[in-house]
């Protein structure tokens, strides 16, 4: 198979165009018709392990949660039932190993005159399999200015494989302290100055 833009032999494709046609076609300041650019590994990960609830994964995700006015717990409708969990890193560890919403991510925020560089440094390498699940970024769709790229691992709680990320990222030049947030808080609506508990799970 040739690439539909350089025309070159490629054992390995996206979207009829070798890795680094489809990465600089699709580089975040240039894309205004959708929010995101995403790329998935060609060694994908399995998320999960079965067993889970999947109605009470569903009311997360959903992102219909509500925050007490004391923002101390989220209930969650459940079955036309409320369910109320307390907002602390150890309960929404819990809610996280029942519902199975464990997938989470590293970001990486750049200006628009870095985020171009900075994408295909996390891009090509998540294509090639050496970052092992996908990547996004925001494109100029969302911002002009500010930029966020999301490194995503399988399990939050898998700390070994948290890291083992961490360092690859680190060793492809993002030496800066960057912030983990499990997907879950997002659903919940965790976010900086919103609630007590930081949106960050892991800093490093």
């Amino acid at each position: 198979m040739r690439c539909e833009l350089c025309g070159k032999l490629i054992t390995k494709c996206v979207d009829q165009k070798c890795v680094d046609c489809y990465i600089d076609s699709n580089l975040p300041t240039e894309v205004h018709n959708q929010p995101w650019v995403r790329v998935r590994s060609s060694k994908r990960q399995k998320s999960g392990k079965g067993g889970f609830d999947d109605k009470l994964a569903s009311a997360i995700v959903s992102m219909a949660a509500e925050m007490s006015k004391d923002k101390t717990e989220i209930s969650l409708e459940l079955c036309e039932r409320m369910v109320s969990v307390p907002l602390s890193v150890e309960e929404l560890d819990k809610l996280a190993q029942e519902s199975g919403v464990l997938i989470g991510k590293w970001l990486i925020y750049r200006n628009s005159s870095e985020i171009n560089a900075a994408w295909k440094t996390v891009a090509k390498p998540t294509i090639n399999g050496e970052l092992r699940m996908s990547a996004k970024v925001g494109t100029a769709m969302q911002s002009e200015r500010r930029h966020v790229i999301c490194v995503y691992t399988a399990d939050y709680l898998d700390l070994e494989d948290v890291m083992k990320v961490r360092e690859k990222l680190r060793l492809l030049g993002f030496s800066e302290t960057l912030c983990y947030k499990p997907d879950i808080y997002t659903y919940l609506g965790i976010y900086y100055k919103t609630t007590p508990l930081s949106p960050c799970r892991y800093r490093k």
